[in-house]
């Protein structure tokens, strides 16, 4: 394997990784578009939660109640312009989460030997 850190299966097959880039409260994030299940445009929210002491919206997709955390640990106040929806999978179980996104940009892409792609993808691999 590389030292990217990609699945072997895929290493050889992509020369560039595709990010989305989300604007949070002014500060840029970037994920994996792989990881990325889904971008919503003026979200509404289901419900409020709290957990360790955060407020948390909830986005009813389907079957799935998404959690949406602010990615800063800050609280979830309203609904924000944009909502990019995470998959994530650990052994056989599957899970959504939203990162809440003043603006969204879903065609960057950065060349697989850029220093970055390992900080990006390490917590999606």
């Amino acid at each position: 394997m590389s030292d990217i850190e990609l699945p072997e299966s895929i290493t050889h097959l992509v020369d560039e990784l595709q990010v989305v880039q989300l604007v949070w409260q002014g500060i840029p994030l970037q994920l994996p578009k792989f990881a990325v299940y889904c971008i919503l445009k003026s979200p509404v929210f289901d419900r409020y939660i709290y957990r360790s002491g955060r407020r948390i919206g909830i986005v009813r997709l389907g079957r799935y109640e998404v959690p949406v955390i602010d990615p800063f640990r800050g609280n979830i106040d309203q609904p924000p312009e944009n909502l990019v929806i995470i998959s994530h999978s650990k052994d056989n179980r599957f899970g959504l989460y939203g990162y809440p996104a003043d603006h969204v940009a879903d065609d960057v892409h950065i060349p697989i030997h850029h220093r970055s792609v390992k900080r990006i993808v390490k917590d999606f691999v």
